[in-house]
């Protein structure tokens, strides 16, 4: 098996439970992999299953200027035409902000200082998870060492395109978590049928047996519970669930909502609940580690994320968020946004609801609170489709098809 190295931003995440589980399950089908990330995780934040990766990942940030600066000077001295080529490589792409050249040399000098580590350890493929920031790394890295690289595609390709063109032309397959997706860059690209080749889908997935069914009580507890968890990031569309639970008030409905997750919305959302007088009603929890997240699964009625289109264009992918609580045949409602149908099908393993529409949001929490039966069929459907499609081993399988057959 060669060995590959995989990067991304932070390595690894709370939210992104999904890059560590892929690594994981590549390493039990005889891997070799090593992990780098850009910058360095607070372990405080970080559930106990992705310690044991946390330990053994090699950081670039904080910057360690010593070793930073041998690695220029090694690669200058001893490979001087790829190092100055490649740095002017992407430092002259057309088009670019004076801002966007200094965020590309900021990559390049910290892909030069992964890229000596990797070349003790006789890497021979390099994978990006985003195509952003870790992408531009395992592209300098794979000139550098004459080595090939590929990259999964999520949401961020939507709002952040550094010289992604060149990205996707030189790596040697590109992994789209969804149709939604691999449609993107192939539009992006127009339409090329080289480029069309290149890509190949791979879901995320969860280990299912992880997210084992949970037992119904058959006395439910009162009032029901509506959970949500998620980054409080503009695309997650949180505060239309606030929207739609003073909605749900109005009309008499007994709930209680609980919302785990931090991000740049929460001051927000907290004005949003006392503006509609909710403090009785709706909960925000903060963090929720992996760990205590199936304690809340376990208790909840169903579980909410109204994703939408933000502004800026940002959107989610397929949040695994939803896998999860399919997984453990809790119901869930959400938004045709972006990849979601393509884990969702509205009224038989979840409820899709149009985007930024409170009033529906309201509806399909309402419609699964008062058909009981309904909310078990749809929670039994749901944990199905995440055994068929979602299982991370069986798409680390694909992964590993992949690899072997672009690397021989």
């Amino acid at each position: 098996m060669p060995t590959i190295a995989y990067i991304s931003q932070y390595l690894p995440r709370l939210t992104e439970t999904f890059v560590y589980r892929e690594i994981e399950a590549l390493r039990q089908q005889g891997f070799t992999i090593l992990t780098l990330s850009i910058k360095t995780p607070d372990p405080a934040n970080l559930s106990a299953e992705s310690m044991e990766m946390f330990r053994s990942t090699r950081f670039f940030a904080p910057v360690k200027v010593g070793s930073v600066m041998r690695a220029q000077l090694h690669f200058l001295l001893r490979r001087p035409w790829r190092y100055l080529s490649t740095l002017w490589f992407v430092l002259t792409r057309p088009g670019e902000s004076i801002s966007v050249r200094r965020r590309t040399f900021g990559h390049f000098i910290g892909a030069v200082y992964h890229a000596i580590y990797l070349k003790r350890h006789d890497t021979e493929h390099i994978h990006a998870h985003f195509s952003g920031n870790s992408a531009t790394y395992a592209f300098v890295i794979s000139r550098l060492l004459d080595i090939s690289f590929s990259f999964t595609a999520h949401n961020s390709l939507f709002v952040d395109q550094l010289i992604l063109q060149p990205k996707i032309d030189a790596a040697r397959f590109i992994v789209s978590i969804s149709e939604y997706t691999r449609r993107y860059i192939e539009n992006f690209s127009d339409n090329r049928p080289e480029i069309g080749a290149k890509i190949h889908i791979v879901r995320c997935g969860i280990e299912p047996e992880q997210f084992s069914p949970r037992m119904l009580p058959s006395n439910p507890s009162e009032p029901p519970l509506i959970f949500s968890v998620a980054r409080m990031d503009a695309r997650k569309g949180l505060p239309y669930l606030i929207d739609g639970c003073r909605l749900l008030k109005d009309r008499g409905v007994s709930f209680r909502c609980v919302i785990g997750g931090d991000g740049e919305q929460m001051p927000l959302i907290r004005q949003k609940i006392a503006d509609y007088g909710l403090e009785d009603d709706v909960t925000l929890l903060g963090f929720v580690m992996q760990e205590d997240l199936q304690t809340w699964l376990d208790q909840a009625a169903m579980l909410i994320l109204p994703c939408i289109v933000a502004a800026d264009g940002d959107v989610d992918g397929i949040p695994v968020t939803l896998m999860e609580a399919m997984a453990k045949q809790v119901p869930v409602v959400s938004t045709a946004v972006s990849g979601i149908p393509e884990l969702i099908e509205d009224g038989v393993d979840g409820i899709l609801v149009a985007q930024k529409d409170a009033a529906a949001l309201a509806d399909g929490i309402q419609t699964l609170l008062e058909n009981r039966g309904l909310a078990e069929k749809i929670g039994a459907a749901g944990r199905e489709k995440v055994i068929a499609e979602f299982d991370v081993f069986q798409n680390a399988e694909r992964l590993a098809q992949l690899f072997q057959s672009n690397l021989r």
